[in-house]
């Protein structure tokens, strides 16, 4: 089967492409990333992602098993026990599936302000790694894409927000984040728990 490059209107045709992405978070007083609940190593045990817009509805759930590493300067993740992400669309009554396979790692320098709750930002021009995505859309193979290249360029895949409102129980972390864009903008959450 002859593989495919994006499609044309990645915005409309997929959150898993979407590229402009930010949050609108309120930001706490910073502490010591020794008081950070955050820090250490978790798996990921539920993410879902949910995009509406005039005419315009994406959801996405899946990559169960990823890793999880922050450190309170970086942040790291590890795909290789990831299940696949596979998002569902809706675009003027063209219905797809994009199905996402995530392989390897990748690393970014990364600021925590909180402890308890609070905000983690990724830098994306620190991106380092050898971390891809396989995306399928509908049946047809798409272009394997290089996170750590796709994030330097200034670009975000929605599986990793870069700007993300924290709250932390100790065994649970969950992460949220909306990225903005202009026809539907997405609510992103990803459910993690400590290794």
């Amino acid at each position: 089967m002859e593989e495919a490059d994006l499609p044309a209107n990645p915005v409309r045709l997929s959150q898993a492409v979407a590229l402009a992405a930010g949050a609108v978070l309120v930001l706490p007083a910073s502490v010591s990333a020794a008081e950070a609940c955050v820090l250490g190593d978790w798996r990921l045990t539920e993410y879902r992602s949910a995009a509406k817009g005039r005419n315009v509805e994406i959801n996405a759930e899946g990559g169960e098993g990823a890793r999880l590493s922050l450190t309170g300067k970086t942040a790291s993740y590890g795909f290789d026990k990831a299940k696949k992400v596979v998002t569902k669309g809706n675009d003027n009554g063209d219905r797809y599936v994009l199905k996402s396979v995530y392989k390897k790692r990748i690393l970014f320098k990364s600021t925590l302000k909180g402890s308890k709750k609070g905000t983690l930002v990724l830098k994306r021009k620190t991106a380092t790694g050898d971390a891809t995505v396989k995306h399928t859309f509908n049946t047809v193979p798409m272009s394997r894409r290089k996170l750590a290249k796709h994030y330097r360029d200034g670009d975000v895949d929605p599986f990793i927000p870069v700007r993300h409102a924290f709250t932390c129980s100790g065994r649970t972390l969950k992460l949220a984040a909306t990225l903005s864009d202009p026809v539907a903008p997405a609510a992103v959450t990803a459910v993690y728990r400590r290794l």
